[in-house]
């Protein structure tokens, strides 16, 4: 079943995006210079400039949205728009810029907490908060918090066989030849194999257990081998039989298991990263 949006998913993500300086703070300078480089930003303070100059906008097309109703929408060129919000703050001095985040952060939080059950419904509503407040945090999101990965697992990886299977005949190829796969039952086999080894590292964890195939290549095609040997339907089972073994597992898990590094870094790389890496 898929994840609905509620009110409660957008508030608790909103909470975690009020962690988020301090949760960059407590990383070494190589995680952050690591983290920042992959994000593609150089400062935290760029990267939190591009997330909330988004919120700043949703309010508006909200607020429009629940006075005159849907209606459509402006056309974003996103990289002018990204630009522009990190240039807005490049001379804003540390301190004032935090004042500012945390200020637009609290008018999301009082948005959210005002709309009604009937306006939460509307799409171009919750379409803005899925993508400014909740994607953002699973695209930039530095920690794997239990609601995130759970919701990730429902909503995306939940989605990802339907949306292939939407594509046209042409699309299909030219997405799996960008996946480096021949075939999408293929692509589904190797995170499935992502998926048993982590549940594994879960249900055994220690702090020093290790998340990392040695060789991700090798791990992979074995992947695909094992999986070759099944009908593709009974691929498609595994997968949503393992996607939903691994939701179950990260609802139940006690709090010290799920808090220990290497399982917090494998549910961010398995589940989030891994996602995103296979659908950009």
């Amino acid at each position: 079943m898929m994840a609905e949006f509620t009110k409660e998913l957008f508030l608790q993500t909103l909470e975690e995006w009020g962690r988020y300086p301090e949760v960059f703070g407590n990383l070494s300078p190589d995680e952050q210079a690591d983290f920042l480089k992959t994000q593609g930003y150089a400062s935290m303070r760029d990267l939190l400039a591009h997330v909330a100059v988004w919120w700043e906008e949703a309010r508006g097309v909200i607020q429009e949205t629940i006075k005159h109703g849907e209606r459509p929408g402006r056309k974003y060129d996103f990289a002018e728009f990204n630009a522009a919000s990190v240039k807005r703050f490049k001379d804003t001095p540390e301190a004032q810029f935090i004042t500012w985040y945390e200020s637009e952060r609290k008018q999301m939080i009082a948005l959210v907490s005002g709309l009604t059950d009937e306006q939460m419904q509307v799409r171009r509503i919750y379409n803005w908060l899925d993508g400014v407040v909740l994607e953002h945090l699973k695209v930039h999101g530095i920690d794997a918090p239990r609601f995130l990965i759970i919701d990730m697992l429902q909503r995306e990886w939940g989605a990802c066989v339907a949306r292939f299977n939407a594509l046209s005949a042409e699309k299909q190829a030219a997405f799996l030849k960008k996946q480096g796969f021949e075939r999408f039952r293929d692509l589904l086999a190797h995170i499935i194999a992502w998926w048993e080894q982590g549940i594994a590292v879960i249900e055994g964890s220690s702090p020093e257990d290790a998340c990392d195939a040695e060789d991700v290549d090798a791990f992979n095609a074995q992947a695909v081998e094992r999986f070759g040997q099944l009908e593709e339907a009974q691929v498609l089972a595994q997968f949503e039989d393992t996607r939903l073994t691994l939701a179950n597992l990260i609802d139940m898990l006690p709090d010290e298991v799920l808090a220990k590094p290497n399982v917090r870094s494998w549910l961010r790389a398995d589940v989030l990263d891994h996602y995103y890496e296979h659908t950009s």
